[in-house]
């Protein structure tokens, strides 16, 4: 366990690509903007991203 909430790593992980260069929450509370931000601030630890692929879980051409 990484200690990442999945929130934040489905927030951050379309940004690794190198073609993406914003995510646009669709929040529609004030809870909701706040999750939202705490994600896009949030460390998500490389080792994290390594682990997925070596799970099988991210295609391993995936970029991290």
């Amino acid at each position: 366990d990484h200690g990442v909430r999945m929130i934040d790593a489905a927030f951050q992980f379309p940004l690794l690509h190198p073609t993406h260069i914003a995510v646009i929450p669709g929040g529609q509370s004030v809870v909701e903007m706040t999750d939202s931000l705490q994600a896009a601030q949030a460390v998500i630890p490389k080792a994290l991203w390594t682990d997925l692929k070596e799970a099988g879980l991210m295609r391993e051409d995936a970029p991290t």
